[in-house]
């Protein structure tokens, strides 16, 4: 990596993965398999976002993320009353263990994460002093397969990653609040993402975005950032469109672009309002954080953004945004 002669391959690969992609290429992602664990890969993720309500219609978000790396697991979790700003509770824990190849029941530190594939349904749960919250969540779409139908991306110039998502899932489960264990309900995002790219740093910084429409189509878009400037790599910044009948449009290019609020804070300023433009879906949408601070601080992972902003425009509804810089 970094030799000339290397990275001439690498982007020759990354280029027949993405003209692959483009041209509708073969799955290479598939399922019940692809939900279990891939211990050939460096570093592998599970990761959820949901938008909940409790009985009388405060609405939380819900942060659970199972990172697996080298025989080492890291779950962490956070939900933040949408309300008032305030963290509900914050989780993260280290672990010894290995996913296996054909079935997901893990459990460790405080937490579970458990796929029931005669069902086709998610559940993690995390029972702590920090945190206490338990979601099960069921697909209401297929599996969106993220490069063009491959199931393969870039993962900036660091190699390529295998990724696909649940865009809209029904969720329910419980969560305590000072003292109380509240029912909620609403909806979730799933990310599955591994590969061999665990010791680049240019893999990890990137600006996320995960829309779901009131139309109920959905909206994923990345892009990588140069680890210097901050500035968008050309080439990496890629997309998908999910139609509400659950069919995936392949986005090729788009343009992100953030307005003049941010939070300073964690060594790092954080955009908080974003323009997002698809010009080959004719999408323009604006974007606002709805909680200036909504920083997942942790200690064992590095701190990052991880916030519900609202979307208008073209569509409108909810979205979450993740914001890596390291």
């Amino acid at each position: 990596m970094g030799r000339l002669v290397a990275t001439l391959g690498l982007v020759a690969c990354l280029a027949a993965s993405a003209s692959a992609a483009a041209a509708g290429g073969k799955p290479e992602v598939h399922f019940p398999r692809d939900h279990f664990g891939h211990p050939a890969a460096s570093i592998e993720w599970w990761y959820f976002t949901a938008l909940v309500r409790d009985a009388s219609g405060v609405r939380y978000s819900v942060f659970f993320t199972l990172f697996s790396s080298n025989g080492a697991l890291v779950p962490v979790a956070e939900a933040r009353n949408l309300e008032t700003g305030k963290v509900v509770g914050h989780s993260e824990r280290l672990a010894a263990g290995r996913i296996g190849v054909s079935s997901l029941d893990w459990r460790a530190a405080g937490s579970r994460l458990r796929y029931e594939p005669a069902s086709n349904t998610w559940l993690f749960s995390v029972s702590g002093p920090g945190l206490q919250v338990s979601l099960s969540q069921v697909p209401e779409k297929p599996y969106a397969l993220h490069g063009g139908g491959t199931g393969v991306i870039r993962q900036s110039l660091a190699g390529v990653s295998h990724y696909y998502s649940a865009t809209r899932m029904r969720a329910t489960g419980t969560l305590r609040v000072a003292g109380k264990r509240l029912a909620i309900r609403g909806e979730s995002w799933f990310d599955h993402q591994w590969g061999d790219y665990r010791n680049d740093p240019r893999a990890f910084n990137w600006d996320w975005f995960s829309c779901r429409f009131d139309d109920r189509s959905e909206l994923m878009l990345y892009q990588f950032l140069d680890r210097k400037t901050g500035r968008p790599l050309a080439g990496l910044a890629n997309g998908t469109f999910v139609r509400p009948d659950g069919r995936t449009v392949l986005i090729g290019s788009f343009e992100a672009t953030h307005g003049a609020r941010v939070l300073t804070a964690a060594g790092h300023t954080w955009p908080l309002d974003w323009r997002l433009r698809v010009p080959g879906l004719k999408l323009s949408e604006s974007v606002r954080a709805l909680l200036p601070d909504q920083l997942v601080r942790n200690t064992i992972v590095p701190t990052f953004w991880e916030g519900v902003a609202r979307a208008t425009g073209t569509h409108t509804g909810l979205c979450f945004v993740e914001l890596s810089y390291r």
